[in-house]
Formats: C-alpha cells, sequence, structure tokens
C-alpha cells in the first residue's frame, strides 16, 4: 500500500526525520528510496535471566520493519534461500546438522580451538527436512517457542549426542527432555548445534570471508562425507543456552526444547529457541531469510545508538567550525589584500603629487 498515509510510508518518513533510517543492508542499493523496504522486516529475540526485573524496560529484544539495523550485528548477515516464497511461509532447507563440543556461538567461540570437535548428525537432507521434496523445507515461526523436527531425525541425533560424553556421567550426557538442575556454566558447556542451510546464492556473492558461511567452517566439514554443501550455503548456531530452557517454576533447573516429533511429511519447525540470539531479516521480496548474530538487547542498542548519534553530531560539529575557520580566515585574507592594495595606491598618489603631476 503506497497511499498517502500508509502503515509504512509514516514509518519512513518518522525514521528520516529522526535521523535513523534503517538501512535495508542489500549491498546493492545506495539510493534513499532502498532504505525502507516494505517487504522486509527483521525480529532480534532476547531472553533475560529470571531473575531480572523486567518492568521498567524492555527484556524481548526489538523489531526492524523495512529492512535491518546493522548496529544490531554481531556479524555480517549471511541469507538463507526461503524455499517456499509464495506460500506465505519462510521455510529454509537443512542441508546437514553438527554438533559442536564446548558450546559458544559463531561470534563467541570456545577459546581453545583444539579442545573442540564437531560430530555430524549423520541423517540425509530427508531426514533433516522430513521430505525429499527440495522445494519443501522447515518453517521458521517465530510465534513457536520451542523447536519441532521430524520424528526420523531422533536417533541419529541421540547418537551423535552419545558421542559427544562418551562414558561420561551427568545430567545431560544423554539427551532427553527431563527436567535436570544444573548451574549456567554446566549449560553453557553442552554442545552448540549448528545447522547448514541452503543459501541465496546472489545475496551471498560478496560474503564470502563472513563467519556465517560454510567456507568459514573447514575444521567442521574436513571429516564429513556431505557433498552437496555448497560454499554459498549458510551455518546458523543454536547455543545450549537457547535450546535448554530454565523453569519458572524451579529457578536453576532446565529443560531441552528441541524436540523430534514430527512424522515424515508433516510440517517441522525452527521456533523462536533458534532465532533468539540474531537479528533474522525475513525479506519476502527477495525470497530470502537473513541471519546475523546479535545481543538483541534493546537497552544496549538505545545506549549504543544515542552514543553513536552524539559522536556524529560531535564530528559534524568539528567539521562546520573548522569550515567556518576557513571562511574566516579567506576573509581576513582577503580583507588583508585589499587594504594593502588600498596603501599601495595612496602611496602611488603621493609619489605622483610630489612630482608635480
Amino acid at each position: 500500500d503506497n497511499r498517502k498515509g500508509s502503515f509504512w510510508l509514516q514509518l519512513h518518513d518518522h525514521y528520516k526525520r529522526n535521523g535513523y533510517v534503517v538501512s535495508a543492508n542489500n549491498g546493492d542499493d545506495d539510493d534513499d528510496a532502498a532504505t525502507f523496504d516494505p517487504t522486509q522486516f527483521s525480529l532480534c529475540y532476547d531472553r533475560q535471566p529470571l531473575s531480572m526485573d523486567l518492568r521498567p524496560g524492555v527484556g524481548s529484544g526489538a523489531l526492524t520493519l523495512g529492512g535491518t539495523d546493522r548496529l544490531l550485528h554481531n556479524t555480517d548477515m549471511v541469507y538463507a534461500n526461503n524455499v517456499t516464497p509464495r506460500a506465505g511461509w519462510y521455510s529454509v532447507r537443512i542441508k546437514a546438522m553438527f554438533l559442536r563440543t564446548h558450546g559458544g556461538t559463531l561470534s563467541e567461540p570456545h577459546e581453545d580451538k583444539k579442545a573442540v570437535k564437531y560430530l555430524r548428525v549423520d541423517a540425509k537432507e530427508d531426514a533433516l527436512n522430513g521430505s525429499a521434496d527440495k522445494a519443501r523445507g522447515v518453517i521458521l515461526d517465530s510465534g513457536t517457542t520451542d523447536t519441532y523436527l521430524p520424528e526420523s531425525l531422533k536417533e541419529p541425533f541421540e547418537n551423535a549426542w552419545k558421542k559427544v560424553f562418551g562414558d561420561s556421567k551427568g545430567a545431560m550426557t544423554k539427551y532427553h527432555h527431563n527436567l535436570v538442575e544444573m548451574t549456567h556454566e554446566q549449560v553453557k558447556s553442552l554442545p552448540t548445534i549448528l545447522l547448514v542451510l541452503s543459501g541465496h546464492s546472489s545475496s551471498n556473492e560478496n560474503n564470502a570471508d563472513a563467519v556465517g558461511m560454510t567456507r568459514s567452517h573447514k575444521d567442521m566439514f574436513k571429516e564429513s562425507k556431505q557433498t552437496s554443501i555448497s560454499k554459498s550455503d549458510v551455518v546458523v548456531a543454536i547455543p545450549p543456552a537457547h535450546y535448554m530452557e530454565e523453569s519458572s517454576t524451579y529457578p536453576g533447573k532446565y529443560t531441552a526444547r528441541l524436540y523430534f516429533t514430527e512424522r515424515y511429511g508433516a510440517q517441522s519447525i525452527l521456533g523462536s529457541n533458534v532465532l533468539m540470539g540474531h537479528e533474522v531479516n525475513f525479506d519476502a521480496g527477495k525470497g530470502r531469510v537473513g541471519f546475523s548474530e546479535s545481543h538483541c538487547d534493546y537497552e544496549r542498542y538505545v545506549t549504543e545508538r544515542n552514543a553513536r548519534r552524539a559522536q556524529e553530531q560531535h564530528e559534524e560539529g568539528e567539521a562546520s567550525a573548522q569550515h567556518g575557520a576557513s571562511e574566516l580566515e579567506t576573509t581576513d585574507l582577503k580583507e588583508g589584500e585589499k587594504e594593502k592594495d588600498d596603501s599601495s595606491t595612496n602611496a602611488m598618489g603621493s609619489d605622483l603629487a610630489a612630482s608635480g603631476w
């Protein structure tokens, strides 16, 4: 709806008036008309500790209409292909799944790289998606709290999980959904789940070195026989703090919220526990979904945005002062030259008068 007064035009005008027009982050549009795209929006979900008092602020994250906001990005945004752009869903095709030991995210991995191991979940692409049809995928659903994957993936996932811990004993050495008592550090040390998603090739041409691209994870693929993965595919990390949820009734006890329940051919779902910790760009116009790791902390975002604006205003003020000083110097120089010319003219007149002219 491009009529005067339409919602998105009101927002566009509001953003421009307040000096923070969001960037569509397309990488190929520089004109101002491209800074607000009504066919896309971005969600950035945060999860605050249960002990935090959220009444005075915002603890859920940020919503950006018309594009993405780079101030929220910890990593360069990479794009997965939306395999069902005309069906009204945002669906991605999972090409592989790995477990990475010692937790962490893409932007903040475990500090000891030599200690980190990757275990591939031994499942074919149809088992990962619940369908052999490459035009079908797993939907991204911000309205679903948990993640529900095909039941055919349950056994290979649990086998990979067992290999991570070997003969170790502990609360989560076997993957289950029972309520378990764990410290925050113990949760953080659980495996990170890495999803390899079919990439949106044209959007990732300039992202070759981004940490969210497959070529940045050679260690993960060196022992894998997965040949269908391409350089344009993307990697999304689900750290344990996202798939393990603390009980509000029994603080200090956690439950795994990644379920393998969907029958083959049914619609599997990547819920908000996968989306959180990322600014996820839903771009219907280009048929893609962007992922950038983010703190998604709105209060922090506002503080950093205001600091950036203050810095920009300070720099503009300095540039204006320098420009004014330069103009003043030019004016003084011209005045000095004029006085010198006037003095020369008067001296010449006196000399002519003394000569009888």
